[in-house]
């Protein structure tokens, strides 16, 4: 199976076709899976991270997987700085890379970095913490909410992905003409938002599909685990995203939520993220 998405890859929605295998579930059979970026300009974090974890399901499943690198050497650059390839090819997926520089174009807090448990979520959180001040970059009043945003998002994924092949996240600043920006990424191959929140029988019934789940999600103590009390969750961080320009984008499966200040964002149907994927922008 090859799989090409535009030379403007910015989200797993931008793929073309209906009907992309899942990964995760037993009824995946492709023996070969094979990402085609040589044509891409642009690849999008959200993008990033549906290559890293697509390519790792599958490699789960015996298949044998290829990434197949940007033409382009600034977004080869780039993507070689977020630590993608070395990654991948830890984890025996093919990637040529040959000749192609780590370079500082990435800005990064934290390089693509792997957690499996709350104490490793926790170690990162504090190395961050100590990157930020040590940076000099962005407001140091906002130093707190990009640490505090980041590691929710990578409990949450710790805690209730299940995930076969972990969970990832980086943290990199960004800068153009317009504004000055924090990106937090955290993605994992696991069960999904909606089989998450059916493990709570109270739940069950009403998140019969992705969209609806996510949707539920960000609402105040909902969550798979039965327990109220536990951090702030999705809802406590989709709060904090309600102030000052900033944005989150939450896609589970087939579903995704954009939440941006002030805007009540209605969740859509998408193409396919074997997980979960949570994505904050952070002005600074």
């Amino acid at each position: 199976m090859r799989l090409v998405p535009s030379p403007r890859f910015k989200h797993p929605g931008n793929l073309k076709g209906f009907a992309i295998p899942d990964p995760r579930f037993p009824e995946f059979k492709e023996s070969s899976v094979e990402i085609d970026l040589r044509r891409c300009e642009f690849v999008e974090s959200s993008a990033v991270m549906w290559c890293l974890i697509y390519l790792l399901s599958a490699k789960g499943k015996g298949a044998q997987c290829t990434l197949l690198v940007p033409e382009n050497m600034r977004v080869c650059i780039y993507l070689q700085s977020l630590g993608i390839f070395g990654v991948l090819k830890k984890n025996g997926v093919e990637v040529d890379d040959r000749n192609v520089p780590v370079g500082d174009q990435a800005r990064l807090i934290l390089p693509l970095t792997d957690f499996e448990s709350e104490s490793s979520v926790e170690k990162v959180a504090n190395d961050v913490v100590l990157e930020l001040i040590d940076s000099g970059l962005g407001a140091p009043n906002i130093h707190p909410v990009v640490a505090d945003t980041f590691s929710e998002l990578a409990l949450n994924a710790v805690q209730h992905s299940e995930s076969n092949v972990g969970a990832f996240g980086y943290i990199q600043y960004h800068e153009s003409v317009k504004v000055r920006r924090f990106i937090c990424a955290v993605a994992d191959g696991g069960i999904g938002i909606r089989r998450s929140l059916e493990q709570n029988p109270g739940l069950r019934a009403r998140v019969p599909y992705d969209w609806v789940a996510i949707e539920l999600a960000m609402q105040e103590r909902v969550s798979g685990t039965q327990d109220p009390t536990r951090g702030m969750g999705l809802f406590g961080v989709a709060e904090e995203v309600r102030k000052a320009q900033r944005q989150l984008l939450i896609h589970s499966g087939i579903g995704a939520l954009r939440i941006e200040e002030e805007l009540q964002s209605r969740a859509w149907r998408t193409k396919l993220f074997p997980g979960t994927l949570a994505y904050a922008s952070i002005p600074c």
